[in-house]
């Protein structure tokens, strides 16, 4: 045999092991899913990147295929039962995919943290901060931020102007949270066209995440590309960028007079995270990691939330009349603001929140969980080492719990026995990990979507798909 023929059959002889080893002698060998998938993490990347992140739909074409656990990857399973899903997210014992989140680039944040132990003593340091006694004390925070939204919105409107609903609820989330965290207000909800390059930024950079997330050597070429080049291929950075150097010299100013932040307008996250009690010491690089995911968590889920339930609202004439004649019964008075404890106390309203929460779904990717010792989910033995996850939508569009789940259906929340669904709304994920701001989401929501039904005239609905 020639020296290039003994190379081929060695490279046939390695390939034929590879894929022997992973289609049949793998530990999920046992679990079905697509060959392709249990060959190579690449399978995922494919919908993720050249289908733009058609990979839920796929996932639901796949359950229904092999059924309720599907090996979508050599090492990772995705689940579609109830069961599953509470076993995955309630378990203390199962920690973040580091792999996965280190494609956020914010490792020292709460919510890029993937050690247990390190995530319970972050969020036990910045949970005051969100706690429900505390956003009714800052509620006139928010309230302010909603007022100045709904103001500019309505000029907007009634000068004939075509308004991005989903651009204007962004800005007003965004302007919240900075607010609310750090007491600095960056006139997001002012800003022409609800397009401030922050915001801008950070909604159009998602993308790079997925980019980042299955190809890791693009962390370092994107932030030590030179500026000029970053924002030429990347322009929407710029702004994301910029925001990150504003914030960061806000925590470099604090850092260097720490007292300042007894002259603020209020409680900030910073006076918790840089209170020597806690003793933990957060560095500046950590400081900005925290603030940058606070800004991130806060302004998605809510602003998706608000933009489906404004179009239903709109779309739909029924739900647009009860809604409004909930809100002018309650709040005969516009003059003096509905606090936030009578809006919860709305059942349409809240009915229609939780209805657009289902149907937005909070985040829809599958967010991986790592199994540390052998466990039953979902009715599977699933070995240690395995990644597991499972989409939010299964459980949002679970036709046993919801009967016609794609239908947006707030009265589906007010008949009899309808508060056990609420077992089931899990846009703010469950259990140890789930999310720390969901009183402050909360109440956003209620005000944000209370006071725009009440106090915004003729608003209608424009060349939407």
């Amino acid at each position: 045999m020639t020296g290039l023929g003994l190379v081929a059959l060695t490279l046939l002889s390695l390939a034929t092991y590879f894929i022997a080893s992973r289609l049949y002698f793998h530990p999920l060998s046992h679990v079905p899913g697509p060959p392709l998938a249990a060959l190579t993490g690449y399978y995922v990347t494919y919908y993720d990147l050249v289908k733009d992140g058609h990979i839920l739909k796929h996932l639901e074409q796949l359950h229904e295929k092999y059924g309720r656990v599907v090996r979508i990857g050599p090492n990772k399973l995705h689940f579609s039962s109830l069961e599953a899903y509470d076993s995955i997210y309630r378990d203390p014992r199962f920690p973040k995919e580091a792999w996965f989140y280190a494609a956020f680039t914010v490792p020292q944040s709460l919510f890029g943290c993937t050690d247990i132990k390190a995530a319970k003593e972050r969020a036990a340091i910045v949970r005051p901060l969100f706690s429900r006694k505390k956003v009714f004390q800052l509620e006139n925070v928010v309230q302010q931020v909603v007022n100045r939204f709904v103001s500019s919105l309505s000029k907007r409107s009634g000068a004939g102007d075509i308004i991005n609903l989903y651009r204007g609820f962004s800005s007003v989330t965004m302007e919240v949270i900075t607010t609310y965290c750090f007491a600095k207000a960056y006139h997001i909800v002012e800003y022409p066209n609800f397009e401030h390059p922050a915001m801008v930024g950070f909604q159009d950079s998602n993308f790079t995440v997925f980019i980042m997330q299955h190809f890791p050597f693009m962390r370092i070429v994107l932030f030590n590309m030179p500026p000029f080049i970053r924002n030429r291929f990347a322009p929407a950075a710029a702004g994301r960028v910029l925001f990150f150097q504003t914030l960061e010299d806000q925590i470099t100013e604090i850092l260097a007079n720490p007292s300042s932040l007894e002259n603020g307008e209020h409680e900030t996250v910073y006076h918790h995270m840089l209170n020597p009690r806690n003793g933990v010491k957060f560095e500046k690089e950590a400081l900005k990691q925290h603030g940058i995911s606070l800004v991130a968590a806060g302004t998605e889920t809510v602003a998706n939330t608000c933009t489906m339930a404004a179009f239903h609202v709109l779309d739909n004439k029924e739900i647009g009349r009860k809604l409004r004649a909930e809100l002018v019964d309650a709040w005969p008075e516009l003059e003096v603001p509905l606090p936030l404890e009578k809006l919860e106390k709305l059942p349409y309203l809240t009915a229609v929140i939780q209805e657009a929460l289902r149907l937005s779904h909070g985040v829809v990717s599958p967010l991986p969980r790592i199994v540390t010792e052998d466990a039953l989910i979902g009715g599977v033995l699933v070995p240690k080492g395995t990644v597991v996850a499972m989409s939010q939508t299964f459980v949002h569009l679970n036709r046993d719990i919801f009967p016609n789940p794609k239908k947006f259906d707030p009265d589906r929340w007010l008949v009899k026995g309808a508060g056990d669904m609420s077992n089931y709304l899990v846009a703010f994920s469950k259990g140890q990990r789930s999310c720390i701001g969901v009183n402050l989401a909360w109440a956003e929501l209620y005000l944000i979507l209370g006071n725009l039904f009440r106090k915004a005239e003729g608003l209608k609905l424009f060349d939407t798909v």
